[in-house]
Formats: C-alpha cells, sequence, structure tokens
C-alpha cells in the first residue's frame, strides 16, 4: 500500500482543515501520516527528515508558505509530489508568486480550488502543464461537522439575531466593513449581535445556531466556511469575493465587495423578515 506524508503549517487554516479531510478520506486505500513544519522560514531541514522517517511514496502540501521546498525537496529524492494552491495567486506576496513560478512546473499535480484558479495559474506560470492541474472542491467532512455542530449552543438565550464571522484576522478578510454595517444594524435594532469566531477548536457549533454567517472577505479562493455553514442550514451573506459564490448563493444574498452599506442593507433585511414572523406569531 503506498504511503502519502502531509505536510501542514502551526498556523491553522482553512487549508488545515482541506488537508485533513482529504487525509481522513482516502485512508484506507492509502497509508496516512501529516507532519507539521514549525519553521515556515526555513522547512527543508524538517522535510527532509519527516522523508527520511515516514517513507512516503507521495507528498502532498497545501500551503503556499512551503509548497515549492516541499516540491524542490520531493523531487529531489524522486517522490511524487501534489500541492494544493490554497490562495489566488494575485493575493500572495511578491516573492511567494516568485518561488511558485520557479518550482510550481516541477510538480506531479496542482490542484486548484476552481476553474478560475487553474487559468490564473497557466497565464502567470506559463511553464506549467495544463493536464497537471486538476480542478476540485474543497471537500467537508459532513460527519465530523455534525458531531461538533451538535455541542451545546454557545449563544445566550436571549431573543437576539445572531450574526456570526468566522475566520482568521487577516486585512484580506476587510472585518471593517463588516463592523461598519453592523454599527448601522444595531443601531435600528439593537436586539442584533455581531460574534466574531477566530481561534475557537469548535467553530461549528457557533454556525450552526447563529441566524446568519457573513462573509466580508476582499477576495477567497473558495471559502470552507461558505460550504459549510449552507451544510449545516445556516444562512449565509457574503460579498462577491470569489467565483464560487455566485454558484452557492441565491442573488439576494450577494454584497459588492467593501460596499457596508449594501451589507447593512442586507443584514437588515434577514432580521426584519425574522421580526415580522415573531411579532405574527
Amino acid at each position: 500500500m503506498k504511503r502519502i506524508l502531509f505536510f501542514e503549517t502551526t498556523t491553522f487554516t482553512g487549508a488545515t482543515r482541506v488537508t485533513r479531510t482529504i487525509a481522513k478520506k482516502i485512508r484506507g486505500h492509502f497509508k496516512t501520516n501529516i507532519t507539521v513544519i514549525n519553521d515556515c522560514n526555513n522547512p527543508k531541514k524538517e522535510i527532509i527528515e519527516a522523508i527520511e522517517h515516514e517513507q512516503p511514496d507521495i507528498l502532498f502540501s497545501s500551503f503556499t508558505t512551503i509548497n515549492p521546498d516541499v516540491i524542490d525537496v520531493g523531487k529531489g529524492m524522486s517522490l511524487t509530489v501534489v500541492v494544493r494552491s490554497d490562495y489566488k495567486l494575485k493575493d500572495i506576496t511578491k516573492a511567494e508568486q516568485e518561488r511558485a513560478y520557479e518550482s510550481y512546473p516541477k510538480a506531479d499535480w496542482i490542484i486548484a480550488q476552481t476553474p478560475e484558479m487553474k487559468q490564473e495559474l497557466l497565464d502567470i506560470i506559463p511553464a506549467l502543464d495544463a493536464k497537471r492541474i486538476k480542478v476540485m472542491d474543497n471537500p467537508i467532512d459532513e460527519e465530523y461537522l455534525l458531531e461538533k455542530a451538535s455541542e451545546p449552543n454557545p449563544f445566550p438565550d436571549n431573543g437576539n439575531y445572531h450574526f456570526i464571522w468566522v475566520g482568521r484576522k487577516d486585512p484580506i478578510k476587510d472585518l471593517p466593513t463588516l463592523q461598519k454595517a453592523f454599527t448601522i444594524v444595531h443601531r435600528q435594532y439593537p436586539n442584533t449581535d455581531l460574534t466574531l469566531v477566530t481561534n475557537d477548536p469548535n467553530p461549528f457549533c457557533w454556525i450552526k445556531n447563529a441566524d446568519c454567517l457573513v462573509i466580508c472577505s476582499i477576495s477567497e479562493a473558495s471559502p470552507n466556511v461558505l460550504r459549510e455553514a449552507l451544510f449545516l442550514g445556516t444562512t449565509v451573506i457574503s460579498t462577491d469575493c470569489s467565483p464560487v459564490i455566485k454558484e452557492l448563493l441565491p442573488h439576494e444574498r450577494i454584497v459588492e465587495v467593501g460596499n457596508y452599506l449594501e451589507l447593512a442593507e442586507k443584514m437588515l433585511d434577514l432580521v426584519s423578515k425574522r421580526n415580522i414572523i415573531l411579532n405574527s406569531n
């Protein structure tokens, strides 16, 4: 049975969750193990040590910060290397783009989250072989989500309309737009609250029990939290930050990037409709 060695970084991101989900889903078909790279500034030593210890046939990495090193080390040791793009190339630093430009053509396979990301890779890195780039939606671990979502409701039983945001605090997530929008909403409807869920080991009980999850990013590849919220039956409002948004959400739940007034309008509409239902009862 072939052995796959997965690499992670110490920072937990959507790529971490995708890596673990893929490893779980293929277990039984491959021997799998996950190694965490602690030094992203000089990861090659740890990558080599992990390979020597695990003796894998295939390497898998889903992190822009270490993908080039996994490719260079893996191909130098005649291993099969699969990398996944966790960001659009336009959203990473120029130094990271240059490293991808040099290393990605050597990978055996590259996973792009959307057709648009595949095309971007081909446009920016002409040496890539289109046949080696596979488009694959981010998988979700349904069993794990349901288990975690079944934990006790973390929201107070105060009758409020609960908005949440889930993710890491990064400028590309554009939290100021959401905060300005919520200020408008809360001024009109004091029985609302906004919870920012970050670094929580179980965001899914929050998502399951929220009235609405808001995605306010400037740019996303294919946001995991969108699919997770929809799977758990939670209403989502999102900025038009990824082609996936228009595929998964109705028009009335999509907002122009950075437009806090439009975002507030969509949020107000949801609260108003909830209040009408409550008052009619």
